[in-house]
């Protein structure tokens, strides 16, 4: 090794850019269910997309469209049973936010029904109450 670092940055943005673009085209073909699986298609590592919109913010435009892509292809994957179900629901819930639906009721319920304020001595019975609980 003559000279030189050789751990030099090599990442120029107009490298990491044109990395970028090529990742999204790859992201574009079905089977591509995993940022993973896209940058080991560019001789690549997953951590290199993260490393790539730190040093270039405005990169992340492309990031978002390779995940999205790959969000799109594990569903379709899944549902035409080109893999596992349950392997697309997990990918689908662990890199891409999916979440199984919980229905919540927020409904607030009034107890006084005569719908009128509470009077000075019953406000002193509750709070009589709670203090004879503590």
């Amino acid at each position: 090794m003559a000279g030189g670092n050789q751990y030099n940055e090599h990442w120029t943005e107009e490298k990491a850019k044109e990395f970028m673009e090529k990742a999204v085209e790859v992201s574009k073909k079905g089977g591509y269910d995993f940022i993973g699986e896209v940058a080991k298609k560019l001789d690549s590592y997953v951590d290199v997309f993260d490393y790539i919109i730190d040093k270039f913010p405005a990169l992340k435009e492309y990031k978002t469209r390779i995940k999205r892509n790959c969000e799109t292809n594990c569903f379709s994957s899944g549902k035409n049973g080109s893999i596992v179900p349950s392997l697309a629901i997990m990918n689908l819930k662990s890199n891409h936010g999916w979440t199984d639906r919980v229905v919540t009721d927020n409904t607030n319920t009034n107890t006084n029904l005569n719908s009128e304020p509470l009077t000075e001595e019953q406000i002193s019975e509750a709070r009589k109450r709670i203090d004879d609980q503590y």
